[in-house]
Order: C-alpha cells, then sequence, then structure tokens
C-alpha cells in the first residue's frame, strides 16, 4: 500500500480536503448524484455518433451515398483493421500526457470536436466523381473512427483516475451504460423519422441534417463531461517506464487479457445478434412492423435494471454477475431459437428475459480496473490508458468478425 501511496497521488486541492467535508475510506470526498449523471451524459453523447453509424452508416453509403455493397464491406474492413491499430496508440499517447487538467480529459474536449465535424462529413454526400466520392468515404469514415476513439478510450478510462472507491467506480460504469441504452433508444425511435422530416424527399439532405443536429447536442455534452469529471488520481511521469516495456507488462498481466477476451466474445455475440436481428424479424417472425420495438426491448430492460446493478455487484462481484448475465442471455437466444419464434407474445417474453442480462453491463469496465489495480500493487506499474485502449481493440475486433461471419452466413 505504502508503494501505490508513493506513485500514486491524490489531488489534494480538490474539496475533498477540506476537514469540514466527509471523507471516504480513501481520503477523498465521495461522488455525489451529480458526478454519475454528468458522466453517464458521455456514453449518450457518443451513441449521438456511434449508433448512427453502426446503425445506419452502411444503408446510407448503398442507398443514398450511392457505393456497391463490395466497396462498402472492403471500407468497413480497412478502418475496423486501422482502429484496431490505432486504438493502443491513442492509449500510450493519453498515458503519458500530463497537463494541469489532466492526462485523459484533454482529449476528450478535443477530440468531441473532430468527432461531430467528422459525424457530419461522413453523412454527407459530396458532388464528386464515383471513385472520387469512395475516396472521400475512405478518409471521413476513416476519420471518424480515430475521431471516437480519441474521445472515447479516455471517456471510459475516466472512472480509474475519478475515484479509487471500487463502489463509485461500479456506480459510474453503470452510469455511463445507462448513457448509452438510453441513447440508443431514442436514436432507434427518430433517425429515420428525422431524415424524412429534414430532408422532405432528399435523404441526402435528411441525413445531413440529422447529423448535424445530434453534433450540435453531443458536443457541449462532451465538454460539460470534461469540466465535471474531475481527475483526482494522478500517476507520476517519473513512473511510467519506457513503451515498449508497458506493452510487455500489459500481455504479463493474465487477468486484464481474460478480462479481453471476455469483452471480445461478449460484443460478438452481441454484435452478431445485432447484424441479424432485422433479417430474423422479417423473414423468420414474418412480422416488420414490430422490429423497432424488438430491437429496442431488450435496452428498455436494461435501462430499467441499470441503477440496480452496482448492488448486484456489490453482493456477488463482477464475475459473478457476468457469469449470471452471459446464463440469461444465452438461454434467451437458444429458447428463441427452438421455440414458437413466429409468436410475437412469446418473442417479447424472451426479449424481456434477454435485457434482464444488461446487469453486466459495467463489469467488463470494473474488471478491467480491478486488474489495473491488482496488477499496479504486484508490478508497480499502472498501464491505465493502454489497457483501457486494448478494451477499444477487441471491441473492434469483434465488430469486423460478427458484421462479416453474421451476415456472410445469412446469406
Amino acid at each position: 500500500m505504502e508503494k501505490e501511496l508513493n506513485k500514486i497521488s491524490i489531488d489534494k486541492s480538490e474539496s475533498a480536503y477540506n476537514c469540514t467535508e466527509t471523507l471516504n475510506e480513501f481520503g477523498m470526498k465521495p461522488l455525489n448524484a451529480k458526478n454519475y449523471f454528468v458522466y453517464g451524459l458521455g456514453n449518450f453523447a457518443s451513441q449521438l455518433s456511434w449508433t448512427m453509424v453502426s446503425t445506419y452508416l452502411s444503408i446510407f453509403y448503398t442507398d443514398v451515398f450511392g457505393l456497391g455493397t463490395g466497396a462498402v464491406a472492403i471500407l468497413m474492413l480497412i478502418a475496423k483493421v486501422w482502429d484496431g491499430i490505432n486504438d493502443p496508440m491513442m492509449g500510450t499517447l493519453m498515458e503519458r500526457t500530463h497537463t494541469k487538467w489532466g492526462r485523459f480529459r484533454p482529449y476528450i474536449v478535443v477530440g468531441a470536436i473532430f468527432l461531430v465535424i467528422f459525424t457530419i462529413l461522413t453523412f454527407t454526400v459530396p458532388g464528386f466523381s464515383s471513385t472520387g466520392k469512395l475516396i472521400y468515404a475512405y478518409i471521413t469514415y476513416i476519420g471518424l473512427g480515430m475521431s471516437y476513439t480519441m474521445t472515447n478510450v479516455p471517456y471510459l478510462a475516466l472512472p480509474i483516475v475519478m475515484t479509487r472507491d471500487p463502489k463509485e467506480i461500479n456506480k459510474l460504469n453503470a452510469a455511463q451504460m445507462m448513457g448509452m441504452t438510453i441513447g440508443q433508444i431514442i436514436l432507434n425511435l427518430t433517425v429515420l423519422k428525422l431524415v424524412l422530416w429534414f430532408g422532405k424527399g432528399n435523404q441526402a439532405a435528411g441525413y445531413q441534417s440529422t447529423a448535424i443536429l445530434f453534433a450540435l447536442i453531443a458536443l457541449p455534452i462532451f465538454w460539460l463531461v470534461a469540466y465535471m469529471s474531475k481527475e483526482r488520481i494522478t500517476v507520476k511521469k517519473e513512473d511510467q517506464g519506457k513503451v515498449i516495456d508497458g506493452l510487455k507488462l500489459i500481455f504479463k498481466n493474465k487477468n486484464l487479457l481474460c478480462i479481453m477476451l471476455y469483452i471480445m466474445f461478449n460484443m460478438f455475440g452481441m454484435l452478431g445478434r445485432i447484424s441479424v436481428a432485422v433479417y430474423f424479424y422479417i423473414y423468420c417472425v414474418k412480422n416488420a412492423q414490430f422490429v423497432t420495438i424488438f430491437m429496442m426491448m431488450q435496452m428498455i430492460v436494461g435501462t430499467i435494471i441499470m441503477p440496480i446493478t452496482p448492488k448486484i455487484i456489490e453482493k456477488i462481484g463482477n464475475r459473478k454477475t457476468a457469469i449470471l448475465s452471459m446464463i440469461i442471455q444465452g438461454t434467451a437466444m437458444i429458447v428463441l431459437f427452438v421455440g414458437p419464434y413466429e409468436n410475437i407474445v412469446f418473442d417479447f417474453v424472451v426479449l424481456i428475459f434477454y435485457g434482464l442480462g444488461y446487469i453486466a453491463g459495467p463489469c467488463g469496465n470494473c474488471m478491467m480496473v480491478d486488474a489495473i489495480d491488482d496488477f499496479d500493487d504486484k508490478y508497480g506499474v499502472r498501464n491505465d490508458g493502454m489497457a483501457f485502449s486494448l478494451q477499444g481493440t477487441a471491441t473492434k475486433i469483434a465488430t469486423a468478425i460478427a458484421n462479416s461471419a453474421f451476415l456472410v452466413y445469412c446469406n
């Protein structure tokens, strides 16, 4: 413990050190409801780009932008490969950034600007030739991915520098998961309606105007998160060592590698399900009018149960909560596959049950924090930025494999 306190300092400029304030066991002022709410808004803002891109960009590229499906598939594969390389670079860079505003928050402030710009550019149809459009799509989509990495990797890593209390970290991660599910629900309900309303028959104008609206909403939210989410845990520059040594130690952290595999397979299952969900509801359930509510049902349930997730984690731990979630969701998918899926009531019940598995939403990030802290205690090395960037890499790998594998299987 002494070694840890020598290396990691707590910002004593915070009002937490005022003797009139209540301090927690770590000598810090406890986070309040405002901290959790504002931090959760960050993932809501992320969905204004991420959900719009992940859900609607493919159909925008083929039906509005004018690219062929083969060109879109290659574009997205190349972009994901670069994302997988780009994430660890971002993690290493932010980990070794030292400013009076902290290591992570400056990247959120700057990255959010680029994120909203590239979101708008990505959903803009230029008056170029076919070749010019393809080049434009590569530049804007890859730029969008890099901007998202620059904003989201430090955002997801913030809890580890906001507090040392595991209970508070659990609540922060639950808050950002709630922000994610609420954002996904709102976008799934509004995007196509906004495209029609803004476009008035011109889909290109509709998508661009919708992207501009979301950008105008997202940017001040990201800045508010950066302003309110103070970095109270700092790491001394001289204690970080060489980048190559840090990377080697990452791969020595077996707990962290296991969590990366958990995140990758969990995202593979979730994104694979999303990839084929529309096909399943249209061609198997044979009732397209319920597609939107089917797609949102589990997120609605997840949003409702997310506030009690920290209590469940506190009672049985992150690992057991994650296992329970996998059992719930795996069982639901098997039952949906073998059951009378043309029965709408049956589908609703199964999807509600599946949504209960969202109790494990914060577990991946929380287990990462545990692995980073444990490794820090044993070896005196804290590669938090690099670790969270590799989480992004695992997610990108899962996305690329799931989207291609499941869609190929369906075809």
